[in-house]
């Protein structure tokens, strides 16, 4: 988190903050959710498991020491529980350990407003190594015989030697409640992953709603960057730029004296100024496609797309990294003025921007370099580093504000009127899934 990332949003009821401020309450609810039970479940049988520790101390589960028969007692409770979610019974000093959080001051980012942070681990039971290789080693050297012709002592020998290489792979990303809008981010593309995450929030009240990206165009993504590229300013700027590039290495290109222009042609081959004054460049990874029956050609190289789309009149932009940007005035030391471009968010658009199998838009490529600026930039000035949950509810702030901006900018280049829908919106579902999607 705080960088450059994936991210999946989720719709979110936000009536349901009560059961999911009631659940997180519940010590033995919150017991059998954790890592420390989710941990314990992977390791005692073999299988994969997940959990959540609270946003402010993502190893929790480590700092609580549980006996042999609490360990059996946990993870039972923990494999029961994705079966039916009910509540667990279990032993008072268990509940009363450290290893996992409760209460919804554990959980929640900001004082007032309902906004949540949680990492989700998921343990994996996987093999360190090749297992049959080290089965048939220990059959030569023990045995004298290849594993396939041991008798069933013999094979259990074996087999408890090879297990120390298997082991739990631990995996934990960053998950985002907002209430008050109605969403939930979670950083990861991984689908199994998602949906585990997905199921663990239900079974802690909170109601996640399916969403996509959808516009009134079945190819808007393609759409939305070629009108932008329609609009591009600064034409010959770009053009010139990528005439050197032809002719000329990267390092022997002269940069340009006027630094807001050199990072335009440096880094973009479209720069668009929105009604809104947002600013919109495009730059790679795209794909450009040269005629309409040709396929797509992979460019990271922004003079070398400018290149690519004046080959033939039909070439058309397929993907490309869209960042939006508000041009602000400021003041330098000597008292001048200058431009500086502030970067709202930065994102792929491509035909991966939704998984609708598992109902979840995507921010894909997604940062908001600016926001680490202004954060570092604050303790400079105050001297005065923020409260951990300070950084998660600044960078929910920010993600939200730069998602509506998208949304609204996605429109307007789209010349969608207020009757249209498009955005971020709900999908109809006819009931719950049933089963994980396939990684």
């Amino acid at each position: 988190m705080f960088g450059r990332g994936n991210w999946a949003v989720a719709g979110l009821v936000k009536e349901s903050l009560k059961d999911f401020s009631i659940h997180l309450a519940d010590p033995a609810r919150m017991a059998v959710a954790s890592q420390l039970a989710a941990g314990t479940a992977a390791r005692i049988y073999s299988s994969d498991s997940m959990g959540i520790n609270p946003y402010s101390a993502p190893r929790m589960d480590e700092e609580q020491e549980l006996t042999e028969d609490q360990q059996i007692e946990l993870s039972r409770h923990h494999v029961a529980d994705s079966v039916d979610s009910t509540a667990a019974v279990l032993p008072a000093e268990l509940l009363e350990g450290p290893g996992f959080g409760r209460g919804v001051e554990a959980f929640q980012i900001h004082a007032t407003i309902p906004w949540f942070g949680l990492w989700a681990v998921g343990n994996e039971w996987k093999n360190k190594s090749d297992v049959p290789s080290i089965k048939e080693q220990s059959a030569y050297v023990m045995l004298e015989r290849p594993y396939k012709f041991l008798q069933p002592p013999d094979k259990r020998t074996v087999d408890e030697k090879a297990a120390d290489a298997t082991a739990v792979i631990r995996t934990q990303v960053p998950v985002l409640l907002d209430f008050h809008e109605g969403r939930v981010y979670i950083e990861s593309t991984n689908k199994k992953q998602i949906y585990a995450v997905m199921v663990s929030l239900s079974k802690l009240g909170a109601q996640v709603v399916p969403i996509a990206w959808q516009y009134p165009m079945p190819n808007w993504p393609e759409l939305i960057l070629n009108n932008l590229h329609e609009g591009t300013q600064f034409v010959d700027a770009f053009n010139k730029r990528a005439e050197e590039a032809k002719r000329f290495t990267e390092k022997e290109i002269e940069k340009l004296e006027d630094r807001e222009m050199e990072a335009i042609v440096s880094k973009f081959f479209s720069m668009t100024e929105m009604k809104t004054g947002i600013w919109a460049g495009i730059s790679g990874p795209a794909r450009i496609r040269l005629h309409h029956a040709a396929p797509p050609v992979a460019v990271r190289n922004a003079p070398m797309a400018t290149t690519l789309l004046n080959l033939t009149a039909d070439a058309q932009i397929v993907s490309g990294a869209i960042t939006l940007q508000e041009c602000v005035t400021v003041t330098t030391k000597a008292g001048t003025e200058r431009n500086i471009r502030r970067d709202i968010a930065r994102f792929d658009v491509n035909d991966r921007i939704n998984l609708t199998d598992i109902g979840v838009a995507m921010l894909r490529g997604f940062d908001m370099a600016s926001h680490k600026k202004d954060v570092l930039r604050e303790i400079r000035e105050t001297r005065q580093v923020p409260a951990i949950p300070q950084f998660w509810s600044a960078w929910l702030h920010q993600l939200s504000y730069a998602v509506r901006t998208i949304e609204e900018s996605f429109r307007e280049v789209l010349e969608l009127d207020g009757s249209e829908p498009g955005g971020i919106i709900p999908i109809p579902v006819s009931g719950p899934p049933e089963a994980a999607p396939k990684p």
